[in-house]
């Protein structure tokens, strides 16, 4: 008897500590790789064009170098810009993100000097472009 008690207590404990989805909304998990050699302070998200930031990392800072944090991502969009903020204040924008097909982001080191660059090559199957830039 104490099996079925056992069970029940579990089941009842996962929906009342496990965070509340929406209708139509899923969670994903995104691990951010941090390649930069900078530090990052801090990542928002949004659907895509949309402009309604949210912050991710909550206070935690990923260390330059390959160290890598993983976010909770509650949304019913797969595709979304990510705006990092690097240390320093320098930032760099992620645009359309497919979050539904690539379960992680790996952030590259931003330009030196001169006019932001591409970080990395953009292509429809592959990781969007970081453009330096913040979104108007």
């Amino acid at each position: 008897m104490r099996y079925p008690l056992a069970c029940a207590l579990a089941f009842a404990v996962f929906f009342v500590v496990s965070p509340h989805v929406g209708a139509g909304e899923r969670m994903r998990y995104l691990e951010i790789i941090n390649r930069a050699h900078d530090r990052v302070t801090s990542v928002w998200l949004a659907p895509a064009g949309s402009h309604a930031y949210r912050e991710l990392l909550l206070g935690e800072q990923v260390r330059g170098g390959g160290a890598a944090a993983t976010v909770q991502i509650v949304s019913d969009h797969c595709l979304h810009d990510v705006l990092v903020e690097f240390n320093g204040g320098r930032r760099a924008l992620y645009p359309e993100v497919d979050i539904c097909r690539h379960r992680g982001l790996r952030l590259r080191p931003l330009p030196a000097t001169g006019r932001p660059r591409p970080a990395m090559e953009a292509k429809r199957d592959h990781m969007p472009v970081a453009s330096g830039e913040q979104p108007t």
